[in-house]
């Protein structure tokens, strides 16, 4: 995936997509009906440049291998398209794509991937077993949780290619029922596009919640 769900706003904890590897979990106490609050924060695929590059230079070195052949990425305001070396920490690279222009960039500087977001929506999905998807409410801020129904889907909106957008997600466990609840990520619909080109639709990702 492009875009990614993480538990800090540092983007140094990411939550597994639908694999439950890296979920985010935690225990609740079922007799109260426990409900506990998480700030989410949603980011694009993103790493830093490994070393300077020239204006001229095709060859990439990334910090971490994030971006797959065939992707879109942006340093500063140049668009690139990778050629080879997806998966790796040094790519190939087209430069200069979707009428950016070339330019020197320094050890450091963020690598994003291109994609830019419309109409970006998170849904609580249970895909394992009992549909439990209406256990969990996401909401903009914290206090609008409390008003927010169980299980809807959440508008986030517009998203750049190098903005975080967060959300609130309150958990909350039945009454009588103790166990250990672990969430991959939210569901997403956005609508991506690369910046300057017609916007075009992503199939829907339901992940696990």
């Amino acid at each position: 995936m492009a875009i990614h769900l993480f538990k800090d706003s540092g983007l140094t904890q990411q939550i597994s997509e639908g694999t439950l590897t890296n979920p985010d979990s935690d225990t609740y106490n079922g007799t109260d009906g426990q409900a506990k609050d998480r700030e989410l924060f949603l980011a694009n695929e993103q790493t830093i440049l490994a070393g300077n590059i020239t204006s001229t230079q095709t060859s990439i070195p990334l910090a971490s291998a994030r971006f797959a052949d065939g992707d879109t990425i942006i340093i500063d305001t140049e668009q690139m398209v990778v050629t080879a070396g997806g998966g790796t920490t040094s790519l190939t690279v087209q430069r200069g794509q979707n009428g950016t222009a070339k330019a020197a960039h320094t050890s450091g500087t963020p690598v994003y991937s291109a994609l830019a977001y419309t109409t970006l929506k998170v849904k609580p999905v249970d895909s394992s077993g009992s549909d439990e998807s209406s256990w969990c409410k996401v909401a903009l801020t914290q206090v609008d949780l409390d008003a927010a129904a169980p299980g809807a889907e959440l508008t986030l909106g517009d998203k750049a290619h190098d903005v975080t957008l967060s959300f609130w997600r309150r958990s909350t466990a039945r009454l009588a029922v103790h166990r250990l609840t672990s969430c991959d990520s939210p569901a997403t619909r956005p609508e991506c596009s690369l910046p300057g080109r017609h916007t075009t639709r992503q199939d829907r990702a339901d992940q696990e919640l």
